[in-house]
């Protein structure tokens, strides 16, 4: 960790709290809100316009995993109708931007496994392996001869549709002289003249085609740009820390007028828009010392070279990211719970917040596979032949969960129960042959289901196992559990208690996986066939324990 730079930025949060200058005009507005239950649940990391008046969501949906989503303004509202997974058949992958090029093309870049291209045919995975500057890449953007260029970890990819041409070097840092930090890219954007504009977690700079020269502001270089843009009057506009002077390393947005810098306001930025009335809206910190305070906010387009322009704050939270304008003029912007649109009037959340969501459970999704074994092991001299180990599986009917959520990023299984059909239970042979029925350890004519009933959750290291609620994707799953419930085999119910971890593959509205392992004394159900107990009799008994291994995909029941 760079505790230099820790410090500096607490130094800079106490120095900004004291400091008026240049500070805008703020005002608030009275807005609506309503709730719509459709959209994805988390993150939204980034918000871009497709064709035909859509629009591409891309960013963490679960907390491990992201997808791309696409709404589309022609159809209802209604779950299931406007919003498309996009990625959802390309496997849990980090995705973080999209692009839809001028042909129609889909771009989506992940942070863990390189650039997914889908022509509508089908798809191509580009990584390191076909040229890509590395896997991990942050940003996409296309210029106006239809070059793609990649924003990655380590340096620019540009790719001209045959192959790949890499800058992994492009400057040498003027603030961070250790470590990679110019070579990680965060957002590239093309000017009216055709040089590119990027911004780095390093120094931001320009590239002309032939030389890369580092943005400047009084000496020092603009540090941690994460949005760029230029307005219709050809001013580029960009937030990010400018040097470090006397302890301080000042940051906010920025207006580039082709001569000078000028500083618009202390509010950083993650996403920077300018919209069809030539307002500027920001999505990001209220002080860029302090990322905690994020906001939606508008600069109102009157007032814009005024020294104090009038700054409307929209929405405020903990984490604000996408941002884009819709053909109908609203906008629409994500956070760490979601994405929301604002018509001037109301915002529109496409989650809804609260309450308990069930999902069905798919039996051909879903599997339970048992696990037993010999009392002793065989042994032939000193080798040892194993515990006469068998597997086989059983097959759910029915069933469902019961997922609750106070606030869409504190979502956590609460209920659920499944019926089993023991008609299906079989043994899987060693060589695979077809499976065979077991020998009649139950009686499947007077008992042919089994039941399982959820009584109580809890997190399995007793603590909170919710997903953050600042956008960190640190967390690995949606949650690892203890689970209880009540659990009747030949019409015997007894309490037993097992492990689980849950996570959402398709957001809070599509599919849940729960995977656990439990293992019972299967005598405690007067199943006693072989039992230990009868070990003084052979001496060949088959262990009481049965180890029940289980998958379970439930999808969200539609209303």
């Amino acid at each position: 960790m760079n505790y230099f730079r820790l410090y500096a930025l607490l130094v800079l949060s106490v120095w900004l709290t004291s400091c008026g200058q240049n500070q805008p005009n703020e005002t608030q507005e009275s807005i609506k809100t309503e709730i719509k239950d459709i959209g994805p649940n988390l993150m939204v990391r980034n918000i871009k316009k497709g064709r035909d008046g859509t629009l591409l969501m891309a960013g963490p949906n679960n907390a491990s995993f992201g997808d791309v989503f696409r709404y589309d303004a022609r159809l209802p509202d209604e779950p299931g109708k406007s919003f498309t997974n996009l990625t959802r058949n390309l496997g849990p992958h980090r995705f973080g931007d999209v692009l839809e090029d001028r042909r129609g093309n889909l771009w989506f870049t992940s942070t863990d496994s390189g650039v997914y291209y889908d022509n509508g045919k089908s798809i191509r995975h580009f990584t390191t392996r076909e040229g890509l500057a590395s896997n991990s890449v942050r940003s996409v953007y296309e210029d106006k001869a239809g070059i793609i260029w990649f924003g990655t970890e380590e340096g620019i990819s540009r790719y001209d549709g045959k192959s790949f041409r890499n800058f992994t070097s492009p400057n040498a840092p003027l603030f961070y002289k250790e470590g990679h930090w110019n070579h990680d890219i965060h957002t590239i954007i093309e000017d009216r003249t055709g040089k590119l504009w990027v911004g780095t977690r390093g120094d931001a700079f320009v590239y002309d085609g032939k030389t890369f020269t580092t943005l400047t502001h009084k000496g020092e270089p603009f540090l941690d740009v994460w949005s760029i843009i230029e307005d219709r009057n050809g001013n580029i506009w960009l937030s990010g820390y400018n040097g470090f002077r006397g302890g301080r390393r000042p940051g906010g947005l920025y207006r580039y007028d082709g001569r000078t810098f000028t500083k618009v306001s202390e509010r950083g930025a993650y996403a920077i828009i300018e919209d069809k009335k030539v307002n500027i809206w920001t999505t990001g910190p209220v002080n860029p010392a302090n990322w905690t305070v994020q906001a939606l906010s508008r600069y109102e387009a009157a007032s814009l070279n005024s020294p104090k322009p009038i700054v409307t704050e929209i929405k405020s939270g903990k984490a604000f990211f996408g941002l884009s304008e819709a053909n109908d003029g609203s906008i629409w912007f994500g956070d760490a719970n979601g994405v929301y649109r604002y018509d001037g009037t109301t915002i529109t959340d496409f989650y809804n917040k609260g309450g308990k969501k069930r999902y069905s459970i798919d039996p051909k999704q879903s599997v339970i596979v048992w696990k037993g074994s010999m009392l002793l092991g065989g042994w032939e001299g000193t080798t040892f032949l194993g515990d006469g180990t068998r597997t086989g599986s059983v097959d759910l009917k029915k069933g469902e969960l019961t997922i609750e959520s106070d606030r869409r990023s504190d979502r956590r299984l609460v209920g659920g129960a499944v019926e089993v059909d023991m008609t299906t239970i079989q043994e899987t042979m060693d060589d695979q042959r077809p499976r065979n029925q077991l020998p009649p350890f139950f009686d499947l004519k007077k008992f042919p289901l089994s039941t399982f009933a959820i009584t109580k959750v809890e997190p399995a290291n007793g603590g909170n196992a919710n997903i953050p609620t600042d956008g960190s994707i640190r967390v690995t799953t949606e949650g690892n559990l203890k689970i209880t419930g009540n659990l009747t085999i030949e019409g015997v119910t007894k309490a037993v208690t097992f492990w689980a971890t849950m996570h959402f593959k398709d957001g809070m509205d599509g599919i849940v996986e729960l995977n656990g392992a439990l293992t019972i004394d299967r005598t405690e159900w007067g199943i006693d066939y072989g039992s230990e107990r009868h070990f003084y009799r052979s001496g060949n008994a088959i262990s009481n324990d049965v180890k029940l291994f289980m998958k379970i995909v439930a999808r969200k029941q539609m209303r």
